[in-house]
């Protein structure tokens, strides 16, 4: 017979035992869990990331495709449009030769005419030069091309609409005239090099002079 207040049994001393074994092992059920979840937060973000970078990638390529395609057209129409290139930065020689006109300026057209293309662009200058003139330069020459062809060798005829302001102005800058004349022109571009020279200019039709 046990003394009321004597030792507790066995099983009583195992219970702060199993108490602690609970929470020890609710700990690392917790412990797990988390660990679990931040492994499978790691995972998600790694392909989230991997995603972003393959997204990233293919607008990079498709950049670099449009910009390459672009290039290759840039590329094709200048080379399509090198001899009315040619034949602009021609007539801005002239223009500018017309604003200062003199034996020398005259003689660096050379370059980009023929001595018989060259004769064609003489008569204004000359007509300044004699009369001690210029051209004023207010109003820049308008160039329309009618036409483009390309010739058996490579070589390119234009056919223009030009409109010609000539406002001549003495040493003092003084009008002494001003006339606007319209016309039609065939050019033949001959291939020199990697550039272009106009080795003929031939009037179509009647030139149509006007003062202004």
């Amino acid at each position: 017979m046990r003394v009321v207040g004597g030792e507790p049994s066995p099983l009583r001393r195992l219970i702060p035992w199993f108490a602690a074994l609970g929470v020890m092992g609710v700990v690392v059920g917790v412990t797990v869990w988390a660990r679990q979840q931040d492994a499978a937060r790691r995972l998600a973000e790694s392909r989230v990331e991997t995603a972003e970078a393959r997204a990233v990638a293919a607008e990079a390529s498709l950049t670099a495709i449009a910009r390459t395609s672009e290039a290759a057209t840039a590329t094709a129409a200048r080379e399509g449009n090198e001899p009315e290139i040619a034949l602009r930065r021609a007539l801005d020689l002239v223009f500018e030769a017309y604003k200062d006109p003199s034996n020398g300026k005259l003689r660096a057209l050379s370059d980009a005419f023929s001595p018989d293309a060259l004769s064609f662009e003489r008569t204004e200058a000359e007509h300044l030069i004699s009369g001690g003139m210029h051209l004023a330069g207010g109003t820049p020459y308008q160039l329309d091309v009618l036409s483009t062809s390309s010739g058996p060798a490579g070589d390119a005829q234009i056919s223009t609409h030009e409109v010609w302001t000539y406002d001549e102005v003495d040493a003092d800058n003084r009008r002494t005239r001003c006339v606007r004349e319209e016309s039609e022109q065939t050019y033949d571009l001959r291939r020199v090099g990697v550039g272009w020279i106009i080795a003929n200019v031939t009037l179509t039709g009647s030139t149509r002079r006007t003062d202004c």
